[in-house]
């Protein structure tokens, strides 16, 4: 109501200039409220049930007014510091917005040491951070730190299906890993696509595109090489809320808070053994309509 009535007294300039302004306000309101360093947001990740020893796979974003402390840097330091020396620590780091059938269509060829990660600023500062290993793959790379970082991300590039057998993906599941939403909403998910590789027999549609793309990649080395993979299907979008729905059902997403940041956290079986069970019962997590 008092949006409306402001907007028929002052123009577009004006509106740009309030808009400003309230953001600032707002900006030290969470500043005043609910700052958190990378200790408190540590701290809040071990009560949620995450060790040393764990195998983390983290989706994030890079939020301004979530009231951290610091710099996209400083929130990787606090991950890599949660799982230290005897964990590991992944992300994702697809190189592209929109499908990977596009992507691979335009023919682009994919540098493992240059090619920036599209998933936010965390994840490229996790991929230029010293230390970090990144698996040679075109649409799907997986970077990771800690004890089993090499093993996690070798051969990836040998992988015709991108999450599936042989992938970083499988690794992790072995691994009895975990899935961490820093500020990000349940449907950045990447292992949906591990899990519907494994239900592939129970679905009534392919998952994947019939085309076989052969596209180049470049390795830690420096050398140019012949992928060969293929993209998931664009005819039935992936509805990760109703596999969020049926997990909160069952109570396996902990959720939490710190500072102004939201925390989702489940473990890979979980959602391994809920998406099995929602496909074998018909009720697929896809928009089929």
């Amino acid at each position: 109501m008092l949006r409306s009535t402001l907007g028929k007294y002052i123009d577009d300039r004006q509106k740009r200039a309030l808009k400003a302004k309230l953001h600032q306000v707002r900006q030290r309101l969470v500043k005043t409220l609910r700052s958190y360093d990378g200790a408190q947001l540590t701290a809040k990740l071990r009560q949620m049930g995450i060790s040393e020893t764990d195998t983390l796979l983290v989706h994030s974003n890079f939020e301004p007014l979530s009231g951290f402390n610091g710099t996209p840097s400083d929130v990787v330091e606090a991950f890599a510091n949660l799982v230290g020396e005897r964990g590991n620590l992944l992300m994702v780091s697809i190189p592209f917005r929109g499908t990977a059938y596009d992507y691979l269509a335009q023919g682009k060829a994919f540098d493992v040491r240059k090619t920036f990660s599209m998933m936010g600023l965390i994840t490229e500062m996790f991929r230029r951070r010293p230390g970090t290993l990144r698996s040679l793959h075109p649409t799907h790379p997986v970077l990771a730190l800690g004890k089993d970082a090499a093993w996690i991300t070798v051969d990836h590039e040998n992988c015709l299906y991108p999450c599936g057998p042989g992938s970083p993906f499988e690794k992790f599941n072995s691994l009895n890993g975990k899935i961490l939403f820093f500020d990000v909403s349940f449907g950045s998910i990447t292992f949906f696509h591990y899990v519907e590789h494994l239900t592939m027999p129970d679905l009534p549609f392919p998952i994947y595109d019939s085309r076989v793309f052969e596209t180049t990649v470049v390795d830690a080395a420096g050398q140019k090489r012949t992928v060969r993979t293929q993209a998931y299907s664009r005819e039935y979008p992936r509805a990760a809320e109703k596999l969020e729905a049926e997990l909160n059902r069952r109570g396996k997403i902990a959720k939490g808070r710190v500072g102004n940041s939201s925390l989702l956290l489940v473990n890979a079986s979980d959602v391994v053994e809920c998406q099995t069970s929602m496909v074998k019962a018909g009720n697929y997590p896809y928009h089929l309509s």
